[in-house]
């Protein structure tokens, strides 16, 4: 299986057309939402994207997706496992599950990274990664 440790993750002009890796896609601002995705040379088949903001130690996991035909192999468990290795001192949330039941068996299997309702700070919001509105209903 491949190491997920962020040592071991590489970014886009590191990618070469022979091994299967892990790389980082940095979001375009701080606390923005970026990207891990597991490639076989440039050919993606997995992604998880989340936001980081290092200034509150907060962490939202947004989404997971890897491709039909690679599914129950376990790309989604090392993408999981990839983010976490990013913030390992982060507060995690996620955004909702949903109802789609190949999501809940998946989340069921791996283990929720955190409570299924973000709980974002002021720098996540501004990058809108959750919109003011949704944070404040939550919590009313």
């Amino acid at each position: 299986m491949i190491d997920p440790r962020s040592s071991r993750q590489v970014t886009e002009d590191q990618v070469d057309e022979y091994g299967l890796r892990l790389v980082l896609l940095r979001p375009p601002t701080a606390a923005g939402i970026g990207a891990i995705q597991l490639r076989l040379g440039h050919t993606a088949f997995g992604e998880i994207r989340f936001s980081l903001c290092g200034h509150d130690r907060r962490a939202i996991l947004v989404s997971v997706g890897v491709e039909e035909k690679h599914r129950r192999r376990g790309a989604g468990r090392v993408l999981v496992a990839a983010a976490r290795a990013r913030a390992t001192r982060y507060h995690w949330t996620m955004l909702p599950l949903g109802e789609d039941p190949v999501t809940v068996a998946f989340w069921a299997t791996v283990g929720a990274v955190g409570l299924q309702s973000p709980h974002p700070c002021t720098h996540q919001i501004e990058q809108g990664v959750v919109s003011a509105e949704r944070r404040w209903t939550r919590w009313w």
